[in-house]
């Protein structure tokens, strides 16, 4: 018997498969497998840490609430222990799912709304058809290779609701048939193709909204002022960086893009429905090949801070999707909600700002993740995520699922057909941890590993030809543009459709908001590069601040704050300040409750000269920190607010002890900079030929 070709070849025999055919050979491997799950589930499924909260509150300083109800779930719901989305799934769950899709399919191939064959590819084909159908493939090699290289041609508009609109298109898109940009949305959902069952629980859900906000009454469209010209970028499949979100606008946000993400999932899963019906009828062609799917069933990513954010997102696709019936909801609204019991007492946050108080209410658990499926009549939540539609999830929870390079046991796989990612409240995911929402782009549209029950001659054949992420929407909302958001935008957003950055025209800058009376004193660092930045501001700073806190060993400046945004800037100058003994307590995110309560009085009562404080931990903490008498920005925060929350701390002594504040930036900290001195100035102070800017 001739010996296997594995038992038999030596390493630099041959070359290493490439991904595609690794993919033909477990596709091969895997004929005998007929449950896409049990074949996910069983070699690939990731063991649950054992405390995940503890991770998470490591990540942010923050103790994390214990909200998972030990009790067994009622129906449907599944094992509250296994959440990573990844479990197998039991035979009764299958036949019943089983027995659901060929009800869907029934009803798909009887449904008399008109929806435009992907195959025709005419000009009645819709938007959606002509981005996501399989005759996009024809012109993505040369428009996929044009967005890769970045040859984008940009413009430059104002809108009267969404301010400043960037529109990136391709150089090429003129050689090709690429959806052109929507000036404005159509005034109906059906104009707009929004599925018809999604009319209704659109009207009923976002009605709230017309008595909230004043711009939208007496709208006569369905949508408010902000959502109308927000939803034309959403229809045209625009990759979109909107800058503009704050904590009053994010239900009418919200609405928006979970009615485009189910319109999305309805269109997809109906045109397979109706096409299976197809290839099963009896005067089906033998020759007939219809492409819609991808290699897995999920299709929309969406990424949230806090399990609070996820719970209301899940809210409302189960408002909007108008399901009779909906699995595993005790167990969700156990897992994401809080217990009355545990609710801070009135008055507590009376104090905080109101967008502290947004951010931070309910479940602030950052380590979640669950699957939501659909079908005709139901929802389900926590389905498995190979079966799934849509995924909601926090950054550090996908991140505990994707693993890391080198781990065997890690899966990505079901990120492979995503379609349309969505990033709620990203300006949240740079206080937590940014890399972890790089990892996960990084893992978006990768040719699978395993077929996972694949259909290969239903493939798109841009899926096949490593081409999915240039038809992949990306939308991002923050409250503003911040480096890491724009490196993300143009490093991963490859969308042939183009990309929309929509941010404020103008902005007055938070200075205007310091009511103290206090000299404020801004250093430009000189640099060269944005490589260069962060030594050339620690030299400054050693060189040229700390001297002025000190003549000779007599301290002359106490009960000084230095304001120190980075946790590795904040380390750095920590390091140096212990090694020439100066007396300073530290506050980052990272300090625990005692430690943070000794520090803060050691500062007030002057036996701490010194605080080094970051903005992660003004961010989750939100302190007013008594006894301060000088502040110095070692750099400037993200928030722009918290520029004059700080200023407005500083409080002269008893005897008139002058207080000041003195910020240190470079040209490349422009977009900080605005946010803090308004845009009218922002110019002057990054390229003009002074270094040092006084305002009072």
């Amino acid at each position: 018997m001739p010996k296997r070709l594995s038992q038999t070849r030596t390493t630099g025999e041959w070359d290493a498969p490439s991904a595609y055919s690794k993919l033909v050979k477990s596709l091969k491997r895997s004929r005998k497998v007929t449950s896409v799950s049990r074949l996910a589930a069983a070699p690939q499924r990731l063991p649950e840490p054992a405390n995940p909260r503890k991770r998470a509150k490591k990540t942010h300083g923050l103790p994390a609430e214990e909200l998972r109800s030990d009790e067994a779930s009622s129906g449907n719901d599944e094992d509250p222990g296994r959440d990573d989305g990844l479990d197998p799934v039991d035979d009764n769950d299958q036949s019943k799912d089983d027995a659901q899709e060929e009800a869907d399919i029934a009803a798909a191939a009887a449904e008399d709304e008109s929806d435009d064959d992907e195959q025709e590819g005419g000009k009645g084909a819709s938007l959606w058809t002509r981005h996501f159908g399989d005759l996009a493939s024809e012109s993505l090699a040369f428009l996929g290779a044009a967005a890769d290289a970045n040859e984008w041609e940009t413009r430059s508009s104002v809108d009267p609701e969404l301010q400043t609109v960037l529109r990136y298109t391709l150089k090429a898109s003129g050689h090709a048939a690429v959806p052109p940009p929507s000036s404005t949305p159509p005034n109906t959902l059906r104009a707009a193709n929004i599925k018809q069952r999604l009319h209704e629980p659109w009207l009923k859900t976002n009605a709230a909204l017309f008595n909230r906000y004043p711009n939208g009454a007496g709208n006569p469209t369905p949508y408010t002022s902000l959502q109308a010209p927000l939803l034309s970028h959403l229809l045209s499949f625009h990759d979109v960086l909107f800058a503009r979100q704050t904590h009053q606008n994010t239900p009418e946000i919200r609405n928006a893009y979970a009615l485009h993400a189910l319109n999305h999932v309805f269109q997809t899963r109906d045109r397979v429905l109706k096409n299976t019906a197809k290839l099963r009828a009896d005067n089906a062609p033998p020759d007939l090949e219809l492409r819609d799917q991808g290699f897995t069933r999920a299709k929309v990513l969406i990424l949230a801070p806090f399990k609070n954010a996820g719970m209301e997102i899940v809210q409302t696709l189960m408002a909007l999707s108008a399901t009779k019936q909906q699995d595993n909801k005790k167990r969700f609204f156990q897992e994401f909600g809080t217990d009355p019991l545990d609710d801070l007492t009135p008055g507590f946050d009376s104090k905080k700002p109101e967008d502290h108080k947004q951010i931070f209410k309910g479940n602030i658990d950052d380590c979640f993740r669950v699957g939501v499926k659909f079908s005709r009549t139901q929802l389900k939540l926590y389905a498995d995520f190979y079966s799934s539609d849509i995924i909601v999830a926090s950054p550090l929870g996908l991140r505990m699922v994707l693993g890391a390079e080198g781990e065997k046991k890690r899966d990505f796989d079901f990120l492979s057909a995503i379609e349309m990612v969505v990033m709620d409240s990203a300006d949240i995911f740079l206080m937590q941890n940014w890399d972890h929402v790089v990892h996960i782009f990084d893992h978006l549209n990768r040719i699978p590993k395993d077929p996972h029950g694949c259909d290969f001659s239903r493939v798109r054949s841009y899926y096949l030809d490593g081409r999915a992420r240039n038809v992949r929407q990306t939308i991002a909302f923050s409250r503003f543009l911040a480096p890491e958001l724009n490196a993300l935008f143009h490093a991963h957003c490859k969308n042939v459709a183009g990309k929309v950055k929509i941010r404020d025209t103008t902005l007055p800058g938070s200075i205007a908001d310091v009511a103290a009376h206090v000299p404020q004193i801004f250093h430009r660092v000189p640099t060269a590069t944005a490589a260069e930045a962060a030594d050339a501001r620690f030299e400054y700073f050693v060189a040229n601040i700390l001297p002025t806190l000190r003549t000779s060993s007599a301290v002359q400046q106490k009960r000084t704050l230095v304001f120190v945004p980075s946790y590795f800037d904040f380390v750095r100058v920590r390091n140096y300040l212990d090694e020439h003994n100066y007396d300073a307590v530290e506050l980052c995110e990272y300090t625990t409750k005692r430690e943070v309560s000794r520090a803060r009085t050691d500062f007030f009562n002057g036996n701490a000269s010194y605080a080094l404080y970051t903005e992660r931990f003004h961010f989750f903490r939100r302190y007013h920190i008594r006894g301060m008498r000088h502040i110095v920005f070692y750099a400037l925060p993200e928030y722009g607010e918290y520029y004059a929350e700080m200023v407005n701390m500083l409080e002269e002594g008893k005897t008139g002890e002058a207080v000041s504040c003195t910020v240190l930036y470079t040209k490349y900290d422009r977009l900080r900079l605005e946010r803090v001195v308004g845009t009218k100035r922002v110019a002057r102070m990054c390229e003009g030929e002074k270094d040092a800017f006084m305002f009072t």
